[in-house]
């Protein structure tokens, strides 16, 4: 995976709620993908729920700050912005209409160019 292919995964993560078409074009089928704080999914059917069913209410944008690709390995450091289209509980109480966010540093292993692993640290603002 390039530059540009990163760039590209975090604009149509951040503009479409299919994310199903997300996880198809950017993960593998057998994909894990571990959140400090709601836990570990694996495979598309349990994080393409987590995406939509578990952020409820929240349009998530991923803003890239600093990427490092090696060979099969990503780094990347991501300010996130959680637009609270109601009112949630998504990492504590929001509230519809605000704007919440993160700093997010996230880690990938590819496999066929493709992210098998995702490891994320998160810390709210």
């Amino acid at each position: 995976m390039d530059k540009q292919t990163f760039y590209e995964y975090c604009r149509m993560f951040s503009s479409t709620a299919d994310k199903a078409s997300v996880f198809d074009k950017f993960y593998d089928p057998e994909a894990t993908f571990e959140h400090p704080f709601q836990g570990t999914f694996k495979g598309k059917e349990a994080l393409v729920n987590f995406w939509t069913s578990g952020h409820q209410g929240i349009h998530e944008v991923l803003q890239p700050i600093n990427l490092l690709i090696d060979g099969d390995r990503i780094a990347a450091e991501f300010k996130i912005a959680w637009h609270c289209l109601e009112d949630t509980d998504y990492l504590g109480p929001k509230k519809k209409g605000e704007v919440y966010h993160a700093a997010c540093a996230a880690f990938y292993l590819l496999k066929n160019d493709k992210f098998a692993r995702v490891k994320l640290y998160l810390q709210t603002l």
